[in-house]
């Protein structure tokens, strides 16, 4: 008997061994060497974000917070807003005009380094050129927040930035995922503080994720008639264009493509209906997806597994925003 129970004991402390290197060896892999995605997702969970107190807001990001994600570094400042470069911040001055870019992560720039993230671009962009043209140098704003929906967005502005700031534009990245449900935060306390088991999670649930069947058909398929999410969408913007008018601030509602192929029919199809609405609520309305060359995207991507848009596919978003008629203004 004491044999079995030693031997049950030596298999435990065994296991109990394995696991916790394996967990040690699995965070530093990530942090240092291999970026593991649902790992850098659970990081930035932990050591950027945070559960709002907001009625559907659901998930902020904290301030003053740093960390390398995806190999990137991100920082925010006191609003939770994505920071730029400390030499794009440097360069900032309070008379600049300002410009919020709203959105998910593609706007945030998930896998982007600092600088290099549309937002920041941009207001490189116009800070160089409007001064010659009579218009004042701009600060871009990056308040992007991953794994947000239009609605979710919205309901951010509306409760969390618009009484605390007033921009002189309003930038709302729109995602081919903005028909989504609320994302649904994981607060289970086991998976919050393990890696491994956050990563094993994440790669069991995948296995029955829709997205994986058929992405295109998953993400067209959110956009149809009667749809619970595409009618919380097109509420939502035509909210956020009523509290902009209401404010004076222009509102330019961009349209970001799936870059699987930035020219999908379908998924072109269903923005422009969400173009159609976008411009019925006042907003602007730009697509950069005829910026981009035929064919696959994927050299446009983050990662060969991660079609987050990366550094060059941000220049093409910020060069397109860059002829916006708010581009430049007094």
């Amino acid at each position: 008997m004491n044999k079995r129970l030693l031997g049950a004991a030596v298999l435990g402390i065994s296991l109990l061994v394995a696991l916790v290197a394996a967990e040690v060896g699995l965070r530093v892999i990530s942090k240092y060497w291999l970026s593991v995605y649902d790992v850098e997702m659970w990081r930035y969970a932990r050591q950027i974000k945070k559960l709002s107190s907001y009625p559907g807001v659901v998930e902020e990001q904290r301030a003053n917070a740093s960390a390398y994600l995806m190999g990137a570094k991100v920082r925010t400042e006191e609003h939770g807003f994505r920071l730029p470069d400390p030499a794009t911040e440097a360069r900032r001055r309070p008379g600049n005009r300002l410009a919020v870019a709203l959105g998910d992560s593609l706007t945030f720039g998930w896998g982007v380094p600092e600088g290099l993230t549309f937002p920041d671009q941009l207001e490189r962009l116009l800070s160089a050129t409007c001064p010659s043209s009579g218009g004042r140098a701009v600060t871009v704003a990056n308040a992007g927040i991953g794994n947000c929906n239009t609605s979710m967005e919205v309901q951010r502005y509306k409760l969390r930035i618009r009484p605390h700031l007033r921009p002189d534009w309003l930038i709302l990245g729109f995602s081919f995922n903005d028909a989504e449900p609320d994302a649904v935060p994981d607060t289970n306390p086991f998976y919050w503080h393990s890696a491994l088991l956050s990563l094993a999670a994440a790669r069991m649930q995948k296995q029955t994720d829709p997205k994986l069947a058929n992405y295109n058909d998953y993400y067209v398929g959110l956009f149809r008639e009667g749809k619970p999410g595409w009618d919380r969408t097109k509420a939502a913007l035509r909210e956020l264009g009523a509290l902009l008018r209401a404010d004076g601030v222009p509102g330019t509602l961009f349209l970001m493509p799936e870059l699987h192929d930035p020219h999908d029919l379908g998924i072109a199809e269903a923005f422009s209906r969400v173009a159609a609405v976008g411009r019925e609520a006042g907003f602007e309305v730009i697509d950069p997806a005829p910026d981009f060359p035929a064919g696959s995207g994927e050299r446009y991507w983050v990662s060969h597994e991660d079609a987050h848009p990366n550094a060059a596919a941000q220049a093409i978003y910020a060069r397109s925003l860059a002829r916006s008629r708010y581009a430049c203004r007094p």
